[in-house]
C-alpha cells in the first residue's frame, strides 16, 4: 500500500487578520495609558495650584493679622499735612499705624491694604507722617471683590465712624472673592 502523502506544512507567522487584531488592541491598551496618565498629569497640577493658592491666601492672613494685630491708636498727616485718624475704612481697604515694627527707627509704620479691582495689596509708607506711600506689593492675585466691614462693639458694619480720631475698631471682617472659586471670609481682631 503507497502511503498517503503528508498534509501540507502550515507556514509559521501570523495571518494578515491577526496582526490587525493585534494592532487594534495594543492601540486600545496606549490610549487608556494616555488618558489615564493625562488624567493623573491634570489632577496632580490642580492639586498643586489648589495647594499654591491656599499657602498665599495663609501668607496674606498671617501678613494682615500681623498688621491689624499692632495696630495703633496714633494719629497721623498726610504729605499736605492734614491729620488723619488712627484707623481708616476706604472704598476698597483700609489704612492703619501699625507698633511694633523691628528695625524702624521710630518703630512704627503706616500701612494700606486694598483692592485694585484684580489683587488684593499692601502698601506701606516710609514715615508715618508726612510721606509719599512706597509702591504696593501684590499680596493676592485674581481677588475680583472685597467686602469689609468693622465692629465696634456693636456687632460688624461698613462704615467706620469712631467715637475718636484715635479709636480703632475691635475686629476686621474681609470677605475675599476669587475671581475662580468661593468667597473665603476672614477675621481679625484689631490691636490684640
Amino acid at each position: 500500500m503507497s502511503a498517503s502523502p503528508p498534509p501540507p506544512a502550515r507556514q509559521a507567522g501570523f495571518t494578515l487578520v491577526e496582526l490587525l487584531v493585534a494592532f487594534a488592541l495594543f492601540a486600545g491598551l496606549a490610549l487608556a495609558v494616555v488618558l489615564l496618565s493625562r488624567s493623573a498629569l491634570s489632577t496632580f497640577a490642580a492639586g498643586e495650584r489648589a495647594l499654591a493658592s491656599a499657602q498665599a491666601v495663609e501668607r496674606a492672613r498671617m501678613l494682615m493679622a500681623a498688621d491689624l494685630g499692632q495696630a495703633a491708636a496714633r494719629l497721623h498727616l498726610d504729605p499736605e499735612g492734614r491729620l488723619l485718624q488712627a484707623f481708616t475704612l476706604t472704598p476698597s481697604g483700609f489704612v492703619l499705624v501699625r507698633r511694633g515694627v523691628r528695625g524702624l527707627d521710630p518703630p512704627v509704620q503706616r500701612i494700606a491694604w486694598g483692592h485694585d479691582g484684580q489683587t488684593w495689596r499692601r502698601q506701606a509708607w516710609p514715615a508715618v507722617d508726612g510721606a509719599l506711600p512706597d509702591r504696593p506689593v501684590v499680596v493676592l492675585p485674581g481677588i475680583r471683590e472685597v467686602r469689609l466691614r468693622v465692629d465696634a462693639g456693636q456687632g460688624f458694619v461698613e462704615a467706620w465712624r469712631p467715637p475718636s480720631p484715635e479709636a480703632l475698631p475691635r475686629a476686621l471682617e474681609l470677605t475675599l472673592v476669587p475671581a475662580e472659586g468661593a468667597p473665603l471670609r476672614l477675621l481679625f481682631l484689631v490691636a490684640a
